[in-house]
């Protein structure tokens, strides 16, 4: 029940009952003249003892009663020692509790405010108060009033408290200023502000609709979601035609825009090709880098003689009981004689063993070998060959925490090792690769190990594909199955969804691959939920939440992840501790995903984790490797993960999977998707939906085209 007249009510803050410290949703009490009142809506930066005046329109909550719902606030200075105390004593400023706020009151007295906000320095007047406290006091001080003058400032455009608090972080006092110089310069320097947003600020703040800045803006932002999209560059005329959709602008002037920006270096053309320059230099540098090793002359160690290797093969086949199918021995020749090798192939071909005989005669040679993959998952799954551990590329590189693609290991100190051997090179991108291959050094030996069929990395580039179709690397691809891996349904649907062939499914006891037909979302959507919850612990004895990963093509939709995460966390975490980041909550005992690198606390894209511990300020996540701590403003970055993407999903293993196939995903139904999706499980898949999904998908073998001239450089 609402009474319509617009009312101001000024009192001081007593308590504050709830802060949504992203939305700036809060609940306070005030103290008025007239006893305490209750205050509801967007108040993101008052505090505890702070005078304010709301004005607003009163409305009865049924279990609360009579509450002033807030429009608009002003914050006003205390005007008694009392509140200036009851400021200074709530804990916003480090360094002053009740005892050091009433010693500053006794000495400066109604005045304590002026002194702070004109001669701090005086503060060394107060007993007890040195140079280094009144350092840290004056810095509290002055730094809540900016955040807050920038909150107050940005509010009113609908950018988030946690945005905000990024914002200051970053450019510190200097926000206010280089935002209304260019509001557009926030989508490079704040990770989740993108065009849409700077844009709505920059027109409320009257920037012309045609302006160069815009524009710029939005080609740099077109070319960013390309970059999103796995393209390195986009042709000149698409960048043109989607820029001008994108800005409702003529497109004479996108053209215009473009032509200066290349000009000033701030993008690159090339045959008329646009890239942004961080793409361009790595795809640069990788394509040298590749060409520099395939031309290397210097003799490796190591090297058998044809005689030698060949009697070598011989022997080890007949000591380890192992017989070899040929284009298992053309990849060993390849390796053991090449200073590259490319080895590609699916699930059961052999790939492993060949990388086992492989390190076996490098071993005995005493040369030096370091395994990787490009995420620790997939380092797991690389497993231990002939004693040694996989690394992540990160870790193999010595990632420096804090600077992004910054790593100890380089040119000038390359990785120490004679032999690298990198797996599941379709997970990495042309960033990733070009400091890869920056550390390699000239005299070591590289061997790149693949599955071609599976989805193309989840950042720009199509490095696995882009090397193959450059025909400059020795290049042994496997395609025979092994009795063993012929038993498992799970391998043989695997191929036959790449030759085309849409699997049937038995569904016998003894088979460990199923499909469970489900064609109405809402039922398939509790199938999911009951084989995670019920069935497959208490037939299998799974952990729901350890053991057992559920797979969509999408995000979005009644069977995307978001909605499957918050159905599987409802039926599989009974745990009320819980933080709340915007419409998520996180509890303690679910599993999240990281979504990005994030360089500060060593975590990254696709590391997959358990929230052990909540509290007031920070989530701990367990990850394969450390324990990270989040507070809220970090939670933009994690993710449930009950429920995962089949992009996510890349190079890692889970013991059973459960793969969601539904009309509602056609869009994405694509052939590549379903075997990545398939070939992640390690003992039991069940595919859930509809069979008209599953034959789409099967026999869409129109991968989308990635725009990379990878191949053409080398």
């Amino acid at each position: 029940m609402y009474f319509s007249v617009m009312e101001k009510v000024e009192g001081t803050v007593q308590t504050i009952t709830y802060q949504n410290e992203d939305s700036g949703f809060t609940v306070v009490q005030l103290r008025t003249d007239k006893g305490p009142v209750t205050c509801v809506g967007n108040l993101p930066t008052i505090r505890k003892g702070e005078n304010i005046c709301c004005e607003g329109r009163w409305q009865r909550h049924k279990r609360f009663g009579p509450q002033l719902e807030v429009t608009a606030f002003t914050i006003k200075k205390p005007t008694t020692e009392e509140g200036i105390f009851r400021l200074l004593s709530s804990g916003f400023i480090s360094n002053i509790g009740e005892v050091r706020a009433r010693m500053i009151i006794d000495t400066f007295g109604i005045g304590t405010l002026d002194i702070l906000d004109n001669n701090p320095e005086r503060l060394i007047e107060v007993q007890g108060i040195g140079h280094k406290t009144l350092k840290k006091i004056r810095q509290g001080w002055e730094g809540q009033r900016n955040m807050r003058e920038l909150m107050l400032f940005l509010q009113e455009f609908g950018v988030s408290v946690t945005m905000i608090s990024k914002i200051y972080k970053i450019w510190g006092t200097d926000s206010q200023k280089k935002i209304c110089e260019n509001p557009y310069a926030l989508i490079d320097a704040v990770w989740g502000i993108g065009f849409v947003k700077a844009d709505a600020i920059a027109k409320k703040m009257n920037f012309t609709h045609q302006s160069y800045k815009r524009i710029r803006a939005g080609l740099t932002h077109t070319l960013q979601e390309a970059s999103s999209d796995g393209h390195v560059f986009l042709p000149r005329q698409d960048l043109a035609t989607k820029a001008a959709e994108l800005l409702d602008v003529k497109a004479e002037l996108v053209t215009y825009s473009l032509d200066h920006a290349i000009s000033a270096h701030l993008f690159i053309g090339e045959n008329g090709a646009v890239y942004l320059p961080l793409f361009y230099k790595a795809e640069q540098s990788v394509a040298s880098d590749l060409a520099s090793l395939i031309d290397q002359s210097s003799p490796l160690k190591g090297i058998p003689s044809p005689d030698h290797l060949e009697s070598w093969l011989k022997g080890y086949q007949i000591q380890n009981s192992w017989t070899a199918a040929s284009a298992q021995l053309d990849a060993i020749r390849g390796a053991l004689s090449n200073r590259l090798l490319l080895l590609t192939g699916g699930p059961g071909t052999g790939k492993t063993t060949v990388l086992q005989v492989i390190v076996n005669y490098f071993r005995q040679q005493n040369l030096t070998i370091a395994l990787a993959a490009p995420t620790g998952r997939a380092a797991q799954r690389m497993g231990t060959i002939s004693g040694l551990n996989a690394k992540t590329i990160h870790r193999l590189l010595e990632y420096k925490p804090g600077s992004a693609f910054s790593f100890s290991r380089n040119q000038q100190n390359p990785i120490d090792a004679d032999v690298i051997i990198l797996d599941e090179v379709s997970m990495v991108d042309i960033l990733l690769m070009k400091s890869f291959l920056a550390a390699v050094g000239r005299d070591t030996r590289l061997v790149f190990v693949g599955d071609d069929n599976q989805l193309p990395s989840v950042g720009a580039g199509n490095v696995l594909n882009d090397l193959i179709r450059s025909r400059r690397l020795p290049h042994v691809h496997l395609t025979e199955i092994f009795r063993q891996a012929a038993q498992s349904r799970i391998i043989t649907a695997a191929h036959e969804i790449i030759s085309g062939t849409v699997p049937t499914f038995s569904n016998i006891k003894t088979d460990n691959c199923f499909f469970l037909e489900q064609d109405d979302p809402q039922h398939c959507l509790d199938t999911v939920v009951d084989l995670a919850l019920r069935r497959l612990p208490s037939r299998y004895g799974f952990d729901p939440i350890k053991d057992i990963q559920v797979l969509s093509p999408m995000h979005k939709g009644g069977l995307g992840t978001v909605n499957l995460n918050a159905s599987l966390q409802k039926a599989l975490n009974k745990n009320t501790r819980k933080m709340t980041f915007g419409q998520t909550d996180f509890l303690q005992g679910d599993k999240v995903m990281q979504i990005r690198n994030n360089y500060d606390l060593g975590v990254f894209n696709g590391d997959i984790g358990m929230v052990k511990a909540v509290s007031d300020e920070t989530i701990a996540v367990a990850f394969d490797t450390s324990t990270v701590f989040y507070e809220q403003k970090d939670l933009s970055e994690l993710v449930p993960a009950y429920c995962i993407s089949i992009h996510k999903s890349q190079g890692c293993e889970f013991r059973a999977v459960i793969i969601v196939v539904s009309t509602q995903h056609f869009v994405m139904l694509q052939r590549n998707l379903i075997y990545t999706a398939l070939t992640r499980a390690r003992e039991l898949c069940i595919l859930t939906g509809s069979k008209k999904a599953l034959s789409m998908a099967v026999r869409n073998n129109e991968a989308l085209s990635r725009f990379s001239r990878l191949a053409e450089k080398m």
